[in-house]
């Protein structure tokens, strides 16, 4: 069946990848929500990108009448200058944003979050991811598939100090890594939400350790 995507965090690491390796055929409809153009996708002109400076997500109601929603939003602590801003990226708006994709009959969402996303962790960061899987899952979409990698691999646009030094650190020693905490590449990330979709099975799927890599 041919289905039509949503997408937003269209210019994050892994929502770029995602929509750069989508081919004409893949979908029905593809439609890219943004803040700014991407240039990467001027060549693929049947991904049509929607430009909102979401901050009045009613604007984007009419690109959210999809089959399925894809939520690649986020950002750091850091990037976002405090928690409280932090939580309306990662929290507020993802949610916001699937609850009006529901209205508007979508069926099924895809998300990223993160290995260790859980509402009862000590870390804020974490408990945020898990705040949002859990509010996800209550909303009542069909399919909700949720991918929690560990360490991105790939060129982002902006510079994150710590992981690059992560990168360093614990690349080279990736093969004795637990499946759950070795470091991914976008471009896998990117391939797993493709077999997501293309999943028939109704209910919430978690994908992090092995099958985040393998898709099984």
């Amino acid at each position: 069946m041919a289905l039509s995507i949503t997408v937003i965090g269209s210019t994050g690491l892994i929502g770029k990848q995602f929509l750069e390796s989508i081919q004409p055929d893949d979908y029905a409809e593809v439609i890219a929500i943004t803040r700014r153009s991407i240039p990467s996708l001027d060549e693929k002109p049947f991904i049509r990108q929607a430009i909102h400076d979401f901050t009045d997500i009613e604007q984007m109601r009419l690109d959210l009448k999809t089959d399925v929603l894809v939520c690649a939003l986020g950002t750091t602590i850091k990037t976002a200058g405090s928690q409280d801003a932090f939580m309306r990226v990662d929290h507020d708006l993802p949610l916001a944003i699937a609850r009006m994709a529901l209205e508007e009959g979508c069926k099924r969402m895809v998300v990223i979050s993160s290995v260790g996303g859980r509402v009862d962790s000590s870390n804020f960061y974490l408990r945020v991811k898990g705040l949002l899987e859990d509010e996800l899952s209550a909303l009542g979409f069909e399919q909700l598939h949720i991918l929690k990698p560990s360490m991105l691999l790939g060129d982002r646009e902006e510079t994150r100090a710590g992981e690059s030094v992560g990168k360093l650190i614990i690349k080279p020693l990736s093969f004795i890594i637990p499946w759950k905490f070795k470091p991914i590449h976008a471009t896998t990330v990117a391939a797993t939400i493709h077999r997501s979709i293309q999943s028939v099975q109704a209910g919430k799927h978690i994908w992090e350790g092995k099958p985040l890599f393998t898709g099984n």
